[in-house]
Formats: C-alpha cells, structure tokens, sequence
C-alpha cells in the first residue's frame, strides 16, 4: 500500500511549476491550513527584529527594504503590520498602501507593499511624502517601503530632478546609502536594509533542516516503500536521506553551501525564495519528459520501474528537469549552472569513471559501484555501450557521464584524493573558501599569500617572477599598459612594516571575500592607501597565473581590474612618498628576471643637460 504524504503535496507548490509561480506570501497561507503543515517552514528574517524594535520605538525612524524578488520584503511588511495590531483581512484585501497608528508613538505609520506596482502619480507622491519625513519637515507620519533596488533608485531619481536641488541631494545620499551599504546617514531620519546582502548559505542550511526533518515525514509510516528498517526504495526518501545531517553530516549538503559562499564571493545573489525553491527541486525533481516535480503516486511509478535516472538529486541542483526556457526563469539555477559542475572535464576523474570498472579499481568500487542508485546502476549500461558496443548513443553516454562528474562532486568526502573542485570553472575555489575561513579565525595564510603575491608580480611585470614576498609595481612608459613592465617604480613588503608602505589581505566587509590593501603605517586611521576586493574570479585568475598561465588567458576583464589597481596605487604612492626630480639626472630601476624566476632592479642614472 502506498501512502499519500500531505507534506510532499504542500511542497510542490514551493518547487517551479506553474501552479507555484504566485503561491508565496499570503496565498501559501492557504496551503498551510490545507495540508495542516504544523510546524510552519520558514526562517526568520534577519532584518525583522530591528524593523519591529523602531517602529515599536518614541521616535520611530523612516525604513526602506531594498532587495531582488524573494528576500522577504513583502514578508517583513506583514509582520509589521501584524504586529503592531493590522487587521490580516484588511492586509489581504488587496490595497497597494496600508497605514495604522502606532502605539508606543501615536505617528502614524504608512506602509508601501512593493514600489513597482505603484502608479507614477502614486509614486510621485509617496515620494514627496517620504523625501518631507526623511528630513524632518513631516513628524506625524512615518513610512515603511519595500522597493527592488533599481526601481527605487530610477524612481527617486526622476521625481528629485522635477523637485529642485534639495530633492536631489537627498536622493543622492540614499543612492550612496545603497551604493556604500551604510545602513543610515547623519543627515536623514532613515534606516535603509539592502537584503540581498544576506548570507545565502546560512539560510539554506536552516531552511533544508526544516523541510528534511520536518515531523510529518511521519505520514509515509505504512507506505510498502518503506522497509521496517529504514530502507526504502522511494526516490523522495532516498534523496531526503542525502540531504540529512546524520552522525557525521551531509557532503552534499555541505558542498551545496559552500557553492552558497562562493556565489556571493562572486557577487550573485540568491534570493530566500530560491532557496526554498532549490530545496524542493533536489527531492522532488523528476526529469521525465511532460514532469516536473514527484508525486507520491510517481514516486512509486519511478522505483517499481527502477527508473531512478529520472529523479537524480545531484542534476536536480542544476534544475535539469526543467527546460531550457523554465530554468533561465530562476536566478539559483543559473547561478549554479554558472560554476559549469558535469561539463568540466578532468583526466582524473574521467578516467576513473571511464576504465575504473575495467581495472578493479577500489576507489570506482567506493565511489560509484556502491550507489545503488545514482552510480553503477544509473551509468553502466551507458559506458558499455560506449566502450563495447555500436556507440549507437554518444550523446546519452555524455549526459550519463556528465551526471557522474556531479554526483562525485556532491559526494566525494573532505579527505578524499581527488579534489571536487577540478570539476567545476573555478578550480581554486578550496583554496578560495581555507583563505577566507582563516583570514577570518586568524589561522596561517602565509603560503596562500604568497600565491597571490606571485599572480600579482606576473600580472603586474608581465614577466615569469617566482618571488611572492615581495610586490614589484613597475610599469613601461605611456599609459602603464604595455604587456612588459620593466621599470620598476616601486617594490612593497608583503609583511607588516613599521614605516614603509606595506600589502595586506584582510576580510571585506561582506566577511565573505578577500581584500587586498596597502597599508600606510604612518598615515593617520586606518592608513589604507588603497584597496582591492578579490571576487572569486579574480582569485582564480590570480592562482592561475601564479601557476604559469598567461595573465589574460583567463580573464581579460580581471586582467585589467588588476592593471587599474596598479596604476592607480602607483599615482597614489608617489604623491604619498615620491622623491622630489632632479634637474641634471633621471633615475629609475630597470627591473630585469633571471632564470629561476627571481627579479632583480638595477639602478640606471641618466644625466640630462650639460
């Protein structure tokens, strides 16, 4: 007998099916009651405390939450308006502005679902109204507005240059408020909360506990899918076994995270709402042609027929059981798509998976023949047919190889010889995240410094320097471009100094990627002459050259981010500490690279005049 799991119902409509695309916020409400999903799934939003703690405040301030369509914006606007005694039908009733007085400061507080759907009369004057509270000229209203970051700014911008200077000048301080991240200005009574700052990874974690471990997996008690011992044949259940922590943790799991991290290291976003998506689809997608998502009656459907190539979790990440066109619809698929996991190829790992059956290997054994459902089972047939018979499908065996290179990245453990990140674009992205994690604990990042330094000295000289403890800026005349930089203009320790400037990697102030400073310690504050932010494009670009690259093979566009940064610093260095032209002599250091990769600078004097 099969069980029907009010759960995995309530699911799907979180997943990418059409049913789903508006069942968030208040119509999931309804969902909820239906299914009597007990308890609720969600997280708390991170900005929500503070936002209640204002407005609950004598002197509340003006908020605007800024973020892409996912982030709760929405949400948190409920919660206001509940909280503070909002009537939820008066809410639901459909209204663009909802307004109510609050308690603690009698102002009354105007609430602003969501900018877009404004009117440009409405916008103009909500505006106006918010621009007069901002700057203290209105002090019985307050405003709550939820607006997407390029429709608040195109917005503001437009009504401020019909509305004089003053108007202006104070859309330009909420432009660099979000441009700079600052919460707040001295100069406006405004909390501005850009939510897609927010750590994606952490989120995710929380909300897959929830939806894995939820109690009402309890309904599928009973189900003749389910062995008294916890076996089971149901490809839902199989792949929610993945994603479970267990004694010693989900790699799976782990690695979906980190993925998370490198994403914002990355500068992409991944709203709350994909989150949850993303979640679903790894248990319930099913890529077999006309379905989207399992149900429980197809569940049975896939493992009676062992059809478990349909319902692969690790392909379902990429959203693999979607079409092209409804997959570009979801920013989380692209993001991950983007880091190329299944069509990187490398020879260790394709060799295992090609010939590791024909030579006894114990690590095919380990790391394939033992998944009874998404390896051996799931692939062999298709290798054979490659490697034995007619080849009559090279394209089938390519896609079934492609979902082995994930399912190992998904799957490989931590102390494993093989390393999961040679399977995807950004190959140094382990040493990427031991960087950040001990820049952030204070652990030793000497060698990796060193790496980069190396990147950097090739970048910056354009020839083959070994050294990474020292950072050469040269450059060759003209506008400073010239693919070789042979005249040395100065050379910077890469340790703390205690009057020379010096480089230092610190943690940005994301504290999720690398920075790259120069340090003045004699400059009053912090003495940061100038710095850097090295995305992960940038580190990967950095780790390559350093390990014989071409400097504009990986990235042009990195390429010239770094020759900006070292024209500009040295402009910055020579005002800071350059000496004072002499006029009978030119000095400068040609800098000259032996055959062992070390740089020399040799002092050149030429004598002008008479």
């Amino acid at each position: 007998m099969s069980q029907l799991n009010g759960l995995i119902s309530f699911l799907r409509h979180y997943g990418p099916i059409p049913a789903g695309d508006n069942m968030y916020d208040e119509l999931i409400q309804t969902e909820i009651e239906r299914h009597d999903i007990d308890p609720v799934i969600h997280i708390t939003p991170a900005r929500l405390e503070e936002v209640q703690k204002n407005f609950g405040a004598a002197e509340p301030r003006n908020i605007i939450l800024t973020g892409t369509a996912g982030d709760g914006k929405t949400f948190h606007c409920r919660q206001i308006w509940t909280t503070f005694g909002g009537d939820l039908e008066h809410w639901n009733a459909g209204e663009k502005i909802v307004s109510l007085k609050l308690p603690a400061s009698g102002k009354t507080l105007s609430i602003v679902k969501d900018l877009s759907e404004l009117t440009q009369d409405e916008k103009n004057k909500i505006l106006a109204n918010l621009a007069a509270s901002v700057v203290g000229k209105v002090s019985d209203k307050v405003y709550l507005v939820a607006a997407n970051d390029g429709q608040l700014l195109a917005s503001w911008r437009d009504w401020s240059e019909n509305h004089g200077e003053e108007e202006h000048k104070i859309f330009k301080i909420v432009e660099d408020m979000l441009v700079e991240e600052r919460v707040s200005d001295d100069t406006l009574n405004l909390n501005l909360y850009n939510l897609s700052r927010l750590d994606a990874s952490k989120h995710f974690q929380e909300l897959i506990e929830q939806v894995v471990e939820h109690p009402q997996w309890s309904q599928c008690d009973g189900c003749d899918m389910l062995q008294s011992d916890g076996s089971t044949t149901c490809p839902i259940r199989i792949n929610r076994e993945r994603l479970r922590s267990g004694s010693n943790g989900s790699v799976f799991r782990m690695r979906l995270g980190e993925l998370m991290k490198l994403a914002r290291a990355n500068r992409m976003h991944i709203p709350i709402r994909d989150l949850l998506l993303l979640s679903v689809n790894i248990l319930l997608g099913d890529q077999r042609t006309g379905r989207v998502l399992l149900t429980c009656r197809t569940a049975k459907n896939r493992a009676e027929k062992e059809n478990y190539r349909f319902t692969n979790p690790y392909a379902n990440v990429f959203g693999t059981n979607l079409s092209d066109r409804q997959r570009q619809q979801y920013q989380v698929f692209n993001i991950l798509e983007a880091f190329g996991i299944g069509r990187e190829t490398d020879n260790k790992f394709d060799n295992l998976l090609i010939y590791g059956s024909y030579s006894d290997s114990t690590l095919y054994t380990d790391l394939i023949s033992k998944d009874a459902f998404y390896g051996s089972a799931a692939y062999e047939p298709y290798l054979r047919d490659y490697l034995e018979g007619a080849r009559e499908n090279i394209e089938a065996f390519m896609q079934a190889l492609s979902r082995q290179r994930q399912r190992l990245f998904f799957s490989l453990p931590n102390d494993s010889s093989l390393d999961p990140w040679h399977l995807t674009v950004y190959q140094a992205s382990g040493q990427f995240l031991e960087f950040v994690s001990r820049l952030k604990n204070g652990g030793d990042t000497s060698r990796t410094k060193e790496l980069l330094v190396r990147g950097l000295n090739r970048t910056f000289c354009g020839m083959m320097i070994d050294d990474g403890t020292e950072l050469y800026l040269a450059s060759s005349g003209g506008d400073g471009r010239g693919r070789i930089a042979s005249i040395l203009n100065y050379d910077l320790p890469t340790t703390r100094h205690r009057r020379a400037p010096y480089l230092n990697f610190a943690l940005g102030a994301d504290d999720a990627t690398p920075c790259m400073q120069i340090v003045d310690p004699a400059a009053v504050g912090d003495g940061i002459v100038d710095s850097l932010t090295l995305q992960l494009t940038h580190f990967e670009y950095l780790v390559r050259v350093a390990k014989g690259s071409l400097p504009a093979s990986f990235s042009r566009q990195c390429n010239e981010d770094f020759l900006d940064f070292k024209l500009r610093l040295i402009k910055r260095l020579d005002y800071l500490i350059g000496g004072e032209p002499c006029d009978d002599e030119i000095n400068y250091q040609a800098l000259t690279v032996d055959e062992r990769g070390r740089a020399h600078p040799e002092n050149v004097r030429i004598r002008v005049g008479l």
